[in-house]
This record gives C-alpha cells, structure tokens and sequence, in this order.
C-alpha cells in the first residue's frame, strides 16, 4: 500500500527544489523566516523530517563543509520531484482548497467569554498582531523575493491580501462587539 505524502514533507520537498541543495538548517530558517506559522519549524520536526525523506528515496544526502563545520547537504531526486509534481497538482487535493488555517479566527469565536472590555482589548490587540504579520510578509519578499523566483511576488501579494481580510474581518467582530451582536 503505497503511503501519502504529508503536506509538510511535501513543503519540505519544494523548499529543497526551490532553494537548491540545502541544509536541514537552511530549510529550518526559511520556515522560519515565513510570516505564515502553519508548521512548525523546530529542530525536533525538520531534522527527522529530511532524513525521513531521504530514506523514502525522495531526498539524497551528502557529506558538505563550510568553513570548519560539516554538514548534511540535501538534493531533490527525480523520484522527489514526481512527488513534489503529484502534490502540487492538478488534481487538487481536497485539503489544498479550503478555509484558511487561522488561529486569531479559533479564538475569536468563544469571544463571549471575556468581559465587554477584554473583548475591546483583544480587537486593539487583533489589529496590532495583524499590523506586525503584514510587515513581516514584506519583510520577507525582500529578505527571499530574489532567491525564489518570479513567483514570489504573487505569494506575497497572497499574503497581503490575507491580511487585508483579516483586518476588515476584525472590525466587522469589532462593530458586532460595540452593537452587542
């Protein structure tokens, strides 16, 4: 029974295509360099992770030093780009089209129990959050803009426009809040 593919292998296997080959480091600082928090990046997740993808066949690994440090230097196969290829789609996968992973959103929906001041508290916080992740996502197209290719403009204008739905999203729970909705 051949296994799927998780969504952060396949992310992971992108990554290593896109940047070239890298270190578990570099993959691990590019995730975290993201304005987006969807997977974790932490030493604990993305080590196993690449040598889990080379044992799969669909990353190799070689021996790398730079200065006096060695290091794992990871390349994509072809069997790595087939999947990476069968990911990315067509087909769409059921769980690549759906309603955004957003946190604010989980927390938002059980607002009632805060007291009508916290409530107002957290819309303030909200946008503050909001105004921090937008400078964030043109941080990051100027830190990596360069390095990803001629898409990368689009998926930052993806991100802005993320953000620019949130922040009207927050002041229409703001107006529900001030009406008593």
């Amino acid at each position: 029974m051949r296994r799927e593919n998780s969504e952060l292998e396949c992310f992971a296997l992108g990554l290593v295509w896109q940047l070239g080959p890298c270190s578990p480091y570099e993959v691990r600082r590019h995730m975290q360099d993201s304005p987006s928090t969807q997977w974790s990046a932490s030493a604990g997740a993305i080590y196993p992770l690449m040598k889990r993808l080379e044992r799969l066949g669909l990353l190799c690994a070689s021996a790398a030093r730079t200065g006096n440090r060695r290091r794992q230097e990871y390349r994509i196969t072809a069997k790595g780009v087939a999947a990476l290829r069968a990911w990315i789609g067509p087909p769409l996968a059921k769980e690549a089209v759906t309603v955004a992973y957003d946190p604010l959103r989980s927390r938002a929906r059980f607002l009632a129990a805060l007291t009508a001041e916290k409530q107002r508290e957290w819309i303030e916080a909200a946008r503050a959050a909001l105004d921090e992740v937008e400078q964030r996502v043109r941080a990051w197209q100027e830190q990596h803009g360069q390095r990803i290719g001629p898409l990368s403009r689009a998926m930052t204008r993806s991100g802005e426009l993320d953000v620019e739905s949130r922040r009207r999203w927050v002041g229409e729970v703001g107006d529900a809040i001030r009406r008593g909705d």
